[in-house]
Order: C-alpha cells, then structure tokens, then sequence
C-alpha cells in the first residue's frame, strides 16, 4: 500500500481581496464617468449658445476696432447675424466667423414685445449701445447682455 502524503499548502479562502475589489470600484468608476461626459446633455445646448453668441459679441466688438467701423448684431427667433455699417448703410459680414449663426436645439430668445428682432451695436472705439436678451431652454434661462462701455456678460436670468 501507498504511503499518504501530507500536502502542507496554504489554504486560501474564496473570494476576492481588498485590492482586487478597489481596482473593480475605480474601472467601474471611469466607466461611468466617460458614459456621463460624452452623453448628450439637453442642459448643454443652452449654455453652448450663450457663451458663443458672448464670444461672437465679443468678435463683433473687435472687428469695430480694428476696422473703424460700427459693427451690429441682429438677433431674431432663429439666430443672429453681423453687419457693418458702411458709408451710412449696414453691409452683411458673412465672411469667416461672421457667418450667420442658428440657435441649437431647445434654445428660444425672449424678444421684445412687438419686435422681430434685438441689435446689439458697437462703434469704432469699443463702446456699445447698452441692450440684453434673454435666452430660454429646457433647464431654465440664461441673459447675455452688453452695456454702454461694451462689455459683455453672461448671467442666469432673474
């Protein structure tokens, strides 16, 4: 007959490590991250339109100092365009970022009543004419204004 043997191991006992279940919690965590940063956000859309029709002010402001020539923003129901005023007339800009521009999904700009459209205007020193519009969404509502030394702001709506 056969001798038995005595194996001396280590009994490990089942299931997973401390290690091995943080590592599981942080890949599941990275996961869920980029699912949450590159799903599409309706409470986005409202906040890209106002912060580029701000830096699209902000370019129209620009162009009226460098070319000496007052500069206007017309904003409707659909989006908004820049002219230049040239020799008592406005003249459409619709060359490189001065393109017209449509507001995104879900973005609608409270208008005046009785008004189809809001300008804002810039002369060639940098000065505006003070005027503000709000812009509504799904998430609520955003309010870009410009004031008589043009400068341009963004605020959440009252």
């Amino acid at each position: 007959m056969r001798p038995q043997r005595h194996h001396r191991c280590l009994a490990r006992p089942a299931g997973f490590t401390l290690v091995e279940l943080m590592v599981v919690l942080v890949i599941l965590g990275l996961v869920g991250v980029a699912v949450v940063l590159t799903a599409p956000g309706g409470g986005r859309q409202l906040a890209l339109d106002a912060d580029g029709f701000a830096a699209h002010l902000v370019r129209a402001q620009e162009e009226a100092v460098l070319t000496n020539r007052a500069v206007q923003v017309s904003v409707d129901a659909d989006g908004y365009a820049f002219a230049r005023q040239d020799l008592g007339e406005w003249v459409p800009l619709p060359e490189g970022p001065f393109q017209p521009v449509a507001w995104g999904d879900g973005t609608v700009p409270t208008l005046p009543t009785r008004e189809a459209r809001v300008s804002f205007r810039f002369d060639p020193t940098g000065g505006g004419r003070a005027a503000r519009i709000q812009l509504r969404g799904d998430d609520g509502a955003v309010e870009v204004s410009v004031d008589d030394a043009g400068g341009v702001g963004v605020d959440a709506a009252p």
